[in-house]
């Protein structure tokens, strides 16, 4: 089981301190990863940056956070996303921080799904914080008809969301400080093991004892593997062959 690579479906490599000298590095840790962006206008430099990559996929994103950025960025969005076959971060935040801007997240969304839903199928990591309902709604309205996968990025949302978003067949990727909360850990195991991707959400995730992808991956492996009864070598394998057939 030790030749299993761990599964990030979930980070911002981009933003890791020094990572224009460190990319080889990230790569050579052997983790397949789908590092994600916060805003279009970083996307084709961390294409660039992760070229010779063997491991690392670079995902298009517009962060809702940075929602109010302004027309261009959601310009350019809808102009890459056809060559683009990994869409993240994208999604709402209903946080109350973030309420000033919760329309213009919605907007923004409406068109990115509108240009998914008429490209090939992509593989989406979305962001649902204190939003999951209306996420979920939009993502089903738009793309029920077509054949885009999708990952639900640290779901802390409602466990009857979590029922419908299964239903629609997504899956959920779970990071190691997520399963530090009794809440996560309960919606957890309402998930079916062949839904379950592990992510870092890196280096948002890093403390003094957990700074890297390789650790947090392990510990979030071993929280997995107690909550459904199984090694880890067990764990590592399902959650490697449910990132395989994400990809298929």
């Amino acid at each position: 089981m030790s030749n299993i690579p761990f599964i990030d479906t979930h980070c911002h490599l981009d933003l890791i301190s020094g990572i224009q000298n460190l990319a080889a590095q990230e790569d050579a840790m052997g983790i397949k990863t789908i590092t994600v962006t916060n805003s279009p206008m970083f996307y084709l430099p961390n294409v660039n940056l992760f070229r010779g990559s063997k491991n690392i996929r670079v995902a298009l994103g517009m962060h809702p956070e940075l929602s109010l950025q302004g027309k261009p960025n959601i310009t350019m969005m809808s102009d890459l996303i056809a060559d683009a076959r990994f869409i993240g971060e994208i999604g709402l935040d209903g946080s109350t921080d973030f309420s000033g801007g919760y329309t213009t997240q919605v907007s923004n969304l409406k068109l990115i799904l509108t240009a998914v839903a008429k490209s090939e199928a992509k593989i989406l990591t979305v962001h649902t914080r204190n939003a999951a309902k209306e996420t979920i709604d939009l993502l089903h309205h738009h793309l029920s008809a077509n054949e885009s996968r999708v990952i639900l990025h640290w779901y802390s949302g409602s466990l009857p969301e979590l029922t419908r978003a299964l239903e629609y067949g997504y899956y959920f990727s779970v990071n190691h400080r997520m399963l530090k909360s009794k809440k996560s850990i309960e919606l957890v195991k309402r998930i079916p093991i062949e839904r379950i991707l592990t992510e870092t959400d890196a280096p948002f995730t890093f403390d003094a004892a957990i700074d890297n992808r390789l650790k947090s991956l392990s510990l979030t492996l071993t929280g997995l593997a107690e909550i459904f009864g199984l090694t880890e070598a067990q764990m590592k394998l399902s959650v490697y062959q449910n990132f395989k057939r994400l990809l298929e």
